[in-house]
């Protein structure tokens, strides 16, 4: 059976496909100049919802229950870290590197989730399982297939890295680590 706060997790974890799919359409200082404030928002509402005892208490009423994981409710939530990679992806590599490593993150850590919390037996790390991190593999391929024009080798070693990052991701989210080694990795090859 697949756990509703997962499904309402990567149900919203899709709403985020928006910035890669726009991303295509917008020069690179538009992209910036429309996700800068988004991320000023959620890193300041983060903010507020420790200092503030009123903020945090709308907070949890609206937003803890249903979206969060426990280590999220004492650090930032993983859309200040999704807008915070994006920013990064968009700043650091060239547009399809960056709109790849975007799609990788959205497509493949939903399903990685999905997967691993509803049909996960065999655990690798933490929370992590086999099963996810395969969903995740698989369609991190099927994302480069579709999007990058290049050599499929450093497509796949991006993937690799990219569920590697996902699977070891504890210090630091995986919605920052996942976009950044793919596309350091892509980079690379590209």
């Amino acid at each position: 059976m697949i756990p509703w706060l997962e499904i309402r997790r990567k149900i919203m974890h899709m709403i985020p496909l928006a910035i890669p799919i726009g991303y295509q359409y917008v020069s690179k200082e538009k992209a910036l100049l429309i996700l800068l404030p988004i991320f000023a928002f959620y890193f300041f509402s983060d903010i507020l919802r420790h200092c503030h005892k009123g903020y945090r208490e709308l907070f949890d009423r609206v937003m803890t229950s249903r979206f969060l994981r426990e280590r999220e409710k004492k650090g930032l939530i993983g859309s200040t870290w999704f807008v915070f990679g994006a920013l990064l992806a968009m700043v650091l590599f060239p547009k399809q590197i960056a709109i790849t490593s975007l799609y990788i993150l959205v497509i493949s850590d939903a399903s990685a989730g999905i997967v691993g919390s509803s049909w996960g037996k065999i655990y690798l790390f933490r929370e992590k399982t086999l099963e996810g991190s395969i969903a995740f593999f698989v369609t991190g391929m099927i994302v480069v297939a579709f999007t990058m024009k290049g050599n499929l080798f450093w497509g796949a070693a991006a993937v690799l890295g990219a569920t590697l990052a996902e699977l070891f991701s504890f210090k630091l989210d995986d919605n920052l680590t996942i976009p950044l080694v793919a596309g350091g990795i892509m980079l690379i090859g590209f």
